[in-house]
């Protein structure tokens, strides 16, 4: 948190934690859960409350199911109600409750439905059952339609590419009421209100290169807390039989 906050940023695009299932996972190594539930939940929240104390959000991702990098934006996750909730959804209850200021929707599909746009997913299951009270944005075009009543509340980057279509228009925004309207821009404010993400920025972008390309964000202290934690991290596993 502290050093992205001296790299002028106000959000850091993790904690990612996802519990692993596909061995060669192109995103396994940075899913801090491995294949725990347990572990995602118990490493999540001090990870979520550590950042967000520094002013800058945490987003946790990528909700829900995303376990491969092969096909992502086809591969059909299939899983039942109750696997969901037991293995797959703990570690992002656990950035819940911890407050986690906004949750990334993944490429993936999910029984049937993409996962930015899945309304069982992000408005039953992570806004209506967890509480969560943050706000939903999308992975980098991952969108597939105008999901704002399905549970999208951020469409990211925000722009269209050549095969890469913008939802988030004017006028399809125009379609929505203003009660729906309130309530996307609210997750969005409560966030950055709460944790003062705005008080006393180190920059205004577009005026952030100094601090993004040439501030020194990590210190001596840092990198040796970086060795600690890595060294005492390590586990090796015996067999006895």
């Amino acid at each position: 948190g502290q050093e992205f906050r001296k790299k002028g940023a106000n959000v850091i695009l993790g904690p990612g934690v996802n519990v692993h299932r596909v061995a060669r996972g192109g995103r396994n190594a940075e899913y801090n859960s491995g294949e725990s539930p347990y572990l995602g939940a118990r490493l999540t929240p001090p990870y979520v409350r550590g950042v967000q104390s520094q002013q800058v959000l945490a987003v946790m991702k990528h909700f829900i199911l995303n376990s491969q990098e092969t096909n992502r934006d086809t591969v059909n996750s299939i899983v039942d109600n109750r696997t969901m909730w037991e293995v797959y959804y703990p570690p992002f209850e656990a950035a819940v409750k911890a407050g986690c200021g906004a949750a990334m929707c993944s490429y993936n599909v999910v029984n049937g439905v993409h996962a930015c746009g899945n309304k069982q997913a992000l408005v039953h299951d992570l806004k209506g059952s967890m509480g969560f009270e943050g706000f939903v944005q999308s992975d980098w075009w991952a969108l597939h339609s105008f999901a704002a009543e399905d549970g999208v509340d951020q469409e990211m980057p925000g722009d269209s590419t050549p095969g890469n279509e913008k939802y988030f228009t004017d006028e399809n925004l125009g379609t929505l009421s203003e009660e729906k309207i309130n309530d996307m821009t609210r997750r969005q404010l409560v966030m950055i209100y709460r944790y003062r993400i705005f008080d006393k920025p180190l920059c205004q972008p577009p005026h952030c290169d100094e601090e993004l390309y040439n501030a020194v964000a990590t210190t001596p202290e840092h990198q040796e807390l970086n060795k600690e934690l890595a060294t005492k991290a390590v586990t090796l596993l015996k067999n006895e039989g």
